[in-house]
Protein backbone atom coordinates (compact mmCIF):
# COMPACT_ATOMS: atom_id res chain seq x y z
CA UNK A 1 0.00 0.00 0.00
CA UNK A 2 1.11 3.24 -0.64
CA UNK A 3 2.44 5.70 2.62
CA UNK A 4 -0.43 7.47 4.27
CA UNK A 5 0.13 11.57 2.90
CA UNK A 6 0.26 13.79 6.19
CA UNK A 7 -0.50 17.05 6.02
CA UNK A 8 -0.02 19.49 9.27
CA UNK A 9 -1.77 22.90 10.41
CA UNK A 10 0.55 24.38 12.83
CA UNK A 11 3.86 24.21 13.00
CA UNK A 12 4.98 25.30 15.88
CA UNK A 13 3.40 22.29 18.14
CA UNK A 14 2.99 20.25 14.78
CA UNK A 15 6.32 20.00 13.94
CA UNK A 16 6.77 17.14 16.04
CA UNK A 17 4.12 14.98 14.29
CA UNK A 18 5.92 16.17 10.56
CA UNK A 19 8.78 14.41 11.75
CA UNK A 20 6.91 11.93 13.37
CA UNK A 21 5.50 10.90 10.05
CA UNK A 22 8.84 10.78 8.12
CA UNK A 23 9.88 8.60 10.87
CA UNK A 24 7.06 5.88 10.37
CA UNK A 25 7.45 3.66 7.63
CA UNK A 26 3.55 3.86 6.68
CA UNK A 27 3.55 7.79 6.56
CA UNK A 28 4.68 10.42 4.75
CA UNK A 29 5.23 14.35 5.39
CA UNK A 30 2.89 15.73 2.65
CA UNK A 31 2.02 19.19 3.84
CA UNK A 32 2.51 21.84 6.50
CA UNK A 33 0.55 24.97 6.55
CA UNK A 34 0.73 27.71 9.14
CA UNK A 35 0.01 31.93 8.91
CA UNK A 36 3.79 32.49 10.06
CA UNK A 37 5.23 31.76 6.47
CA UNK A 38 9.12 31.80 7.84
CA UNK A 39 8.17 29.23 10.13
CA UNK A 40 6.11 26.92 7.74
CA UNK A 41 9.20 27.31 5.82
CA UNK A 42 11.86 26.40 7.66
CA UNK A 43 10.03 23.26 9.19
CA UNK A 44 9.36 22.07 5.48
CA UNK A 45 13.14 22.41 4.69
CA UNK A 46 14.45 20.65 7.65
CA UNK A 47 12.07 17.93 7.42
CA UNK A 48 11.24 17.36 2.92
CA UNK A 49 7.85 18.75 3.07
CA UNK A 50 7.49 20.10 -0.75
CA UNK A 51 4.17 21.50 -0.17
CA UNK A 52 3.76 24.59 2.35
CA UNK A 53 0.46 26.66 2.60
CA UNK A 54 -0.32 29.82 4.51
CA UNK A 55 -3.97 28.94 4.68
CA UNK A 56 -4.83 25.86 6.22
CA UNK A 57 -7.76 25.38 3.90
CA UNK A 58 -5.54 25.59 1.07
CA UNK A 59 -4.16 22.49 2.54
CA UNK A 60 -7.68 20.98 2.92
CA UNK A 61 -8.10 21.03 -1.00
CA UNK A 62 -5.00 18.88 -1.79
CA UNK A 63 -6.91 15.96 -2.72
CA UNK A 64 -3.27 14.30 -2.55
CA UNK A 65 -3.75 14.28 1.35
CA UNK A 66 -4.70 11.76 3.16
CA UNK A 67 -4.70 12.71 7.11
CA UNK A 68 -4.64 15.82 8.78
CA UNK A 69 -3.25 16.55 12.43
CA UNK A 70 -4.53 19.93 13.51
CA UNK A 71 -2.01 21.18 16.17
CA UNK A 72 -3.40 25.08 16.65
CA UNK A 73 -5.18 27.15 19.48
CA UNK A 74 -8.09 25.15 20.92
CA UNK A 75 -10.10 28.38 19.93
CA UNK A 76 -10.14 28.03 16.21
CA UNK A 77 -9.65 23.78 16.69
CA UNK A 78 -13.34 23.08 16.76
CA UNK A 79 -13.28 24.42 13.33
CA UNK A 80 -10.84 23.94 11.85
CA UNK A 81 -11.38 19.77 12.70
CA UNK A 82 -14.77 20.09 11.63
CA UNK A 83 -13.60 21.28 7.64
CA UNK A 84 -10.80 18.64 7.50
CA UNK A 85 -13.16 16.25 8.28
CA UNK A 86 -15.90 17.38 6.11
CA UNK A 87 -12.89 17.92 3.37
CA UNK A 88 -12.61 13.90 3.56
CA UNK A 89 -9.39 13.77 5.73
CA UNK A 90 -8.62 11.46 8.77
CA UNK A 91 -7.48 14.07 11.37
CA UNK A 92 -5.30 13.97 14.54
CA UNK A 93 -6.06 16.56 17.46
CA UNK A 94 -3.50 18.40 19.33
CA UNK A 95 -4.22 18.87 23.01
CA UNK A 96 -5.71 20.58 24.31
CA UNK A 97 -8.47 19.07 22.27
CA UNK A 98 -10.81 22.20 22.57
CA UNK A 99 -12.41 24.86 24.98
CA UNK A 100 -14.56 22.34 26.82
CA UNK A 101 -16.49 18.78 26.32
CA UNK A 102 -19.43 20.25 24.14
CA UNK A 103 -16.55 21.64 21.33
CA UNK A 104 -15.47 17.66 21.64
CA UNK A 105 -18.94 16.11 21.33
CA UNK A 106 -19.29 18.33 18.45
CA UNK A 107 -16.20 17.08 16.89
CA UNK A 108 -16.73 13.73 17.41
CA UNK A 109 -20.42 14.10 15.94
CA UNK A 110 -18.81 15.02 12.43
CA UNK A 111 -16.41 12.34 12.67
CA UNK A 112 -19.37 9.79 12.67
CA UNK A 113 -21.39 11.53 10.32
CA UNK A 114 -18.17 11.70 7.70
CA UNK A 115 -16.85 8.07 8.43
CA UNK A 116 -13.30 9.50 9.04
CA UNK A 117 -11.25 8.09 11.73
CA UNK A 118 -10.64 10.67 14.65
CA UNK A 119 -7.69 10.40 17.22
CA UNK A 120 -7.00 12.64 19.67
CA UNK A 121 -3.38 13.46 21.06
CA UNK A 122 -1.82 12.84 24.65
CA UNK A 123 1.24 11.47 24.08
CA UNK A 124 2.76 10.09 27.45
CA UNK A 125 0.44 7.42 26.28
CA UNK A 126 2.97 6.19 23.46
CA UNK A 127 5.75 6.24 25.84
CA UNK A 128 7.49 3.09 25.47
CA UNK A 129 7.94 2.13 29.32
CA UNK A 130 4.02 3.73 29.93
CA UNK A 131 3.00 1.06 27.87
CA UNK A 132 4.66 -1.62 29.98
CA UNK A 133 3.60 -0.02 33.25
CA UNK A 134 -0.13 -0.49 32.14
CA UNK A 135 0.54 -3.90 30.62
CA UNK A 136 2.15 -4.88 34.54
CA UNK A 137 -0.92 -2.94 36.20
CA UNK A 138 -3.40 -4.87 33.87
CA UNK A 139 -1.44 -8.05 34.06
CA UNK A 140 -2.14 -7.94 38.37
CA UNK A 141 1.09 -7.13 39.21
CA UNK A 142 0.04 -4.67 41.67
CA UNK A 143 -3.16 -6.22 42.71
CA UNK A 144 -5.88 -3.81 42.55
CA UNK A 145 -4.77 -0.30 41.60
CA UNK A 146 -7.04 2.46 44.05
CA UNK A 147 -5.78 4.81 43.99
CA UNK A 148 -3.38 7.27 42.28
CA UNK A 149 -0.95 10.53 43.42
CA UNK A 150 0.54 12.82 41.28
CA UNK A 151 2.70 16.08 42.06
CA UNK A 152 3.90 17.80 38.48
CA UNK A 153 5.74 21.20 39.07
CA UNK A 154 7.25 22.97 36.22
CA UNK A 155 9.28 26.27 36.84
CA UNK A 156 7.72 28.84 33.91
CA UNK A 157 6.42 31.83 35.16
CA UNK A 158 7.06 34.15 37.80
CA UNK A 159 6.55 37.93 38.93
CA UNK A 160 6.12 39.96 35.66
CA UNK A 161 6.14 36.55 33.21
CA UNK A 162 6.02 37.81 29.33
CA UNK A 163 3.88 35.20 27.57
CA UNK A 164 5.76 33.97 23.89
CA UNK A 165 4.46 35.92 20.75
CA UNK A 166 1.62 33.77 19.38
CA UNK A 167 0.89 31.61 23.01
CA UNK A 168 -1.02 34.26 24.61
CA UNK A 169 -3.86 32.12 24.68
CA UNK A 170 -2.03 29.48 26.92
CA UNK A 171 -2.54 32.56 29.83
CA UNK A 172 -6.27 33.54 28.93
CA UNK A 173 -9.00 31.58 30.95
CA UNK A 174 -11.27 29.44 29.24
CA UNK A 175 -8.97 27.68 26.63
CA UNK A 176 -7.34 24.83 29.11
CA UNK A 177 -4.09 26.68 29.35
CA UNK A 178 -2.23 27.26 32.77
CA UNK A 179 -0.68 24.93 34.95
CA UNK A 180 -3.31 22.56 34.24
CA UNK A 181 -4.36 22.61 31.37
CA UNK A 182 -0.85 22.77 29.20
CA UNK A 183 1.19 20.81 31.38
CA UNK A 184 -0.15 19.06 34.19
CA UNK A 185 -2.99 17.20 31.81
CA UNK A 186 0.03 15.15 30.39
CA UNK A 187 0.33 13.75 34.33
CA UNK A 188 -3.44 13.47 34.62
CA UNK A 189 -4.09 11.62 31.64
CA UNK A 190 -0.58 9.81 32.22
CA UNK A 191 -2.16 7.99 35.60
CA UNK A 192 -5.82 7.82 34.30
CA UNK A 193 -4.43 6.01 31.37
CA UNK A 194 -2.04 3.46 33.70
CA UNK A 195 -5.13 2.82 36.14
CA UNK A 196 -7.50 1.55 33.01
CA UNK A 197 -9.12 4.83 32.36
CA UNK A 198 -12.38 4.11 35.18
CA UNK A 199 -14.89 6.66 34.17
CA UNK A 200 -14.66 9.59 36.29
CA UNK A 201 -17.53 10.61 38.74
CA UNK A 202 -16.81 14.02 40.60
CA UNK A 203 -13.70 16.23 41.75
CA UNK A 204 -13.39 18.53 44.55
CA UNK A 205 -10.18 21.13 43.59
CA UNK A 206 -8.88 24.52 44.58
CA UNK A 207 -6.71 26.65 42.35
CA UNK A 208 -4.37 29.80 42.75
CA UNK A 209 -3.12 32.59 40.21
CA UNK A 210 -0.48 33.90 42.61
CA UNK A 211 1.58 34.80 39.48
CA UNK A 212 -0.41 36.94 36.64
CA UNK A 213 1.46 37.40 33.55
CA UNK A 214 1.82 40.73 31.91
CA UNK A 215 -1.57 40.05 29.75
CA UNK A 216 -3.64 42.61 30.56
CA UNK A 217 -6.56 40.15 31.14
CA UNK A 218 -8.65 39.25 34.37
CA UNK A 219 -8.92 36.32 36.08
CA UNK A 220 -5.22 34.86 34.55
CA UNK A 221 -5.13 30.87 34.41
CA UNK A 222 -4.20 28.78 37.16
CA UNK A 223 -0.47 28.67 38.03
CA UNK A 224 -1.21 25.87 40.84
CA UNK A 225 -4.23 23.79 40.84
CA UNK A 226 -4.66 20.69 43.69
CA UNK A 227 -7.41 18.58 43.07
CA UNK A 228 -9.43 14.81 44.24
CA UNK A 229 -11.07 12.94 41.50
CA UNK A 230 -13.31 10.37 42.50
CA UNK A 231 -13.53 7.29 39.45
CA UNK A 232 -16.25 4.40 38.93
CA UNK A 233 -15.31 1.10 41.54
CA UNK A 234 -14.28 3.79 44.75
CA UNK A 235 -10.78 4.45 42.39
CA UNK A 236 -9.42 8.06 43.31
CA UNK A 237 -6.68 10.04 41.75
CA UNK A 238 -5.19 13.04 43.77
CA UNK A 239 -3.18 15.77 42.24
CA UNK A 240 -1.10 19.17 42.70
CA UNK A 241 0.26 20.83 39.42
CA UNK A 242 1.88 24.34 39.45
CA UNK A 243 3.35 26.78 36.64
CA UNK A 244 5.84 27.84 39.51
CA UNK A 245 8.61 26.29 41.20
CA UNK A 246 9.67 29.50 43.37
CA UNK A 247 11.26 27.63 46.25
CA UNK A 248 13.39 25.38 43.70
CA UNK A 249 15.74 27.38 41.78
CA UNK A 250 17.40 24.33 40.59
CA UNK A 251 14.68 22.91 39.06
CA UNK A 252 13.06 23.10 35.59
CA UNK A 253 10.31 19.93 36.63
CA UNK A 254 9.91 18.13 39.17
CA UNK A 255 7.41 14.81 38.44
CA UNK A 256 6.42 12.27 41.23
CA UNK A 257 3.26 9.74 40.32
CA UNK A 258 2.29 6.95 41.88
CA UNK A 259 -0.02 4.16 41.07
CA UNK A 260 -1.17 2.01 44.30
CA UNK A 261 -2.69 -1.47 44.24
CA UNK A 262 -3.81 -3.84 46.86
CA UNK A 263 -0.59 -5.66 46.02
CA UNK A 264 1.88 -3.41 45.61
CA UNK A 265 2.72 0.35 44.03
CA UNK A 266 4.33 1.43 41.06
CA UNK A 267 6.00 4.96 41.34
CA UNK A 268 7.57 7.33 38.70
CA UNK A 269 9.59 10.29 39.51
CA UNK A 270 11.74 12.74 37.10
CA UNK A 271 13.76 15.82 38.22
CA UNK A 272 15.20 17.96 35.10
CA UNK A 273 17.57 20.85 36.14
CA UNK A 274 17.28 24.14 34.09
CA UNK A 275 19.90 23.42 31.81
CA UNK A 276 18.14 20.32 30.38
CA UNK A 277 20.24 18.05 32.81
CA UNK A 278 17.74 15.29 34.71
CA UNK A 279 18.91 13.74 37.50
CA UNK A 280 20.75 10.43 37.36
CA UNK A 281 20.29 10.76 33.70
CA UNK A 282 16.82 9.62 33.20
CA UNK A 283 13.41 9.99 33.72
CA UNK A 284 12.38 6.87 35.77
CA UNK A 285 8.84 5.92 34.16
CA UNK A 286 8.88 2.80 35.42
CA UNK A 287 10.45 2.42 38.70
CA UNK A 288 10.13 0.48 41.70
CA UNK A 289 7.43 -2.30 41.68
CA UNK A 290 6.97 -3.81 45.09
CA UNK A 291 5.25 -7.00 44.67
CA UNK A 292 5.59 -10.51 47.46
CA UNK A 293 7.63 -8.30 49.74
CA UNK A 294 10.30 -7.78 47.34
CA UNK A 295 11.77 -4.37 45.84
CA UNK A 296 12.46 -5.12 41.65
CA UNK A 297 14.03 -1.44 40.74
CA UNK A 298 13.66 -0.93 36.46
CA UNK A 299 15.31 2.47 35.80
CA UNK A 300 13.90 2.93 31.54
CA UNK A 301 15.08 5.91 29.34
CA UNK A 302 12.42 8.03 28.30
CA UNK A 303 11.94 7.16 24.70
CA UNK A 304 12.45 9.71 22.75
CA UNK A 305 9.92 8.47 19.81
CA UNK A 306 6.61 9.81 21.94
CA UNK A 307 6.16 11.78 19.19
CA UNK A 308 6.94 9.17 15.98
CA UNK A 309 4.80 6.70 17.85
CA UNK A 310 2.22 9.29 18.24
CA UNK A 311 2.07 9.58 14.10
CA UNK A 312 2.13 5.44 14.17
CA UNK A 313 -0.98 4.68 16.39
CA UNK A 314 -2.83 7.38 14.15
CA UNK A 315 -1.33 5.32 10.92
CA UNK A 316 -2.41 2.29 12.89
CA UNK A 317 -6.39 3.70 13.22
CA UNK A 318 -6.29 4.81 9.94
CA UNK A 319 -5.66 1.30 8.64
CA UNK A 320 -7.99 -0.24 10.91
CA UNK A 321 -5.19 -2.67 12.32
CA UNK A 322 -5.77 -1.51 16.14
CA UNK A 323 -7.58 0.95 17.87
CA UNK A 324 -5.88 4.23 18.91
CA UNK A 325 -4.86 5.17 22.40
CA UNK A 326 -6.70 7.98 22.72
CA UNK A 327 -10.11 7.06 21.12
CA UNK A 328 -13.12 10.00 21.03
CA UNK A 329 -14.85 8.10 23.89
CA UNK A 330 -11.80 8.51 25.99
CA UNK A 331 -11.13 12.35 24.84
CA UNK A 332 -14.60 12.84 25.50
CA UNK A 333 -14.33 11.62 29.34
CA UNK A 334 -11.21 13.18 30.08
CA UNK A 335 -12.49 16.61 28.25
CA UNK A 336 -15.45 16.51 30.92
CA UNK A 337 -12.98 15.78 33.98
CA UNK A 338 -10.90 18.91 32.79
CA UNK A 339 -14.04 21.14 32.63
CA UNK A 340 -15.24 19.70 36.57
CA UNK A 341 -11.65 20.39 37.93
CA UNK A 342 -11.88 24.29 36.69
CA UNK A 343 -15.75 24.52 37.80
CA UNK A 344 -14.41 22.90 41.32
CA UNK A 345 -11.98 25.37 41.07
CA UNK A 346 -13.90 28.58 40.65
CA UNK A 347 -16.97 27.68 43.24
CA UNK A 348 -15.13 25.91 45.33
CA UNK A 349 -17.34 23.10 45.51
CA UNK A 350 -17.37 19.33 44.50
CA UNK A 351 -18.46 18.93 40.99
CA UNK A 352 -20.49 15.81 39.61
CA UNK A 353 -19.27 14.49 36.28
CA UNK A 354 -22.26 13.45 33.63
CA UNK A 355 -21.26 9.95 32.85
CA UNK A 356 -21.14 9.21 29.25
Amino acid sequence: MDPIRIGVIGCRVGRAWVAGAKACDDTVPWAVADLNEELAQSVAEELGVTHIYKDYRELLEDDAVDAVGVATAPDIRLEMVTEALQANKHVLVQKPHGRNAEDVEAINAVARETGKTLVYAYFMRHVTENRETRRLITDGKIGKPYHARVHYHFRERGVGFEPTAGREWLYRPGFKGGALGQHGSHYLDQAWFLMGCPQPEWVFASGHSAFPTTLDVEPHTDDYVSFLVGCAGGITIQMDTSSVIPTWSDRAWDLGLRILGTNGTIESESVSLPGGERRSGTRRLLGSIFTEGEFVDEYVEHDPGDFNAEVADFAAAIRGTQPPDVSPEDALRFMKLLDAIYESAETGEKVRIDVD
